[in-house]
């Protein structure tokens, strides 16, 4: 027999063998395993995106279902052992987080959007203080200003909220460029101490809601709610 042929023949046994279908088996094994693996833990996963959509909209209705009577602690025990401790200081994050439990993202938000619940924030927590007050037609504050401007910041939108008459209400974020969700920096981790548009703002970041930039500058008189005292 040729050298050649011997060759041959050593390998279509060598390829026959228990041996190679072994090997075979293990590395399509792995490769699977591989590809699963990063179905589920890789950045931007499909699955994991799922997983994590299922959880968000179903862990709510889920706990309404459960019999929470039988549970070592009684949830409502816990509720009226919270609200005993909570002082009036501390009913903001109550609100809170009733807030973020019962909060239903929506798939996208305009910047307009934005701007428009911007305003009804500063509509109901200006400083009065500093307003002239008009008489004409019964005493009213006069109105302040609140602008939007969205300027170009690198990869991303920077979003600046201001009012003319009340910084401690102005406002930042960013809105990523790629992916047109919003970005908040650090800001208030406290839901004691966070407000209610700020909160607004970081559910939508939390739930990754797209942010549609419809609008890139916005100016509006602000409507003050509050009316100025008698002064007789």
């Amino acid at each position: 027999m040729a050298l050649e042929e011997q060759i041959l023949s050593q390998m279509n046994s060598y390829l026959n063998s228990e041996e190679v279908t072994e090997k075979i088996g293990n590395a399509v094994k792995k490769a699977t395993d591989d590809v699963i693996q990063d179905l589920f833990t890789s950045y931007d996963a499909p699955v994991k995106k799922i997983i994590n959509k299922a959880l968000k909209t179903g862990l709510l209705k889920q706990m309404e279902k459960e019999d929470y009577s039988k549970s070592v602690v009684s949830l409502e025990l816990l509720v009226r052992q919270v609200i005993k401790q909570a002082s009036a200081e501390n009913n903001n994050t109550l609100k809170r987080f009733k807030d973020w439990a019962t909060f239903e993202p929506p798939e996208k938000v305009k910047t307009s959007e934005i701007f428009e619940k911007y305003l009804k924030f500063v509509e109901e927590n200006i400083d009065t203080s500093e307003l002239e007050v008009e008489f004409e037609d019964g005493p009213s504050f006069d109105s302040g200003v609140a602008n939007m401007e969205i300027e170009m910041h690198g990869r991303a939108y920077k979003v600046k909220l201001t009012c003319e008459n009340d910084e401690s209400l102005n406002r930042e974020f960013e809105i990523f460029d790629f992916s047109k969700q919003i970005w908040l920096r650090e800001g208030n981790q406290s839901l004691r101490m966070v407000d209610e548009f700020e909160f607004w703002l970081r559910n939508l970041e939390a739930n990754d809601v797209k942010i549609e930039i419809d609008e890139m500058t916005a100016e509006e008189d602000v409507e003050v709610e509050e009316e100025p005292e008698p002064n007789y």
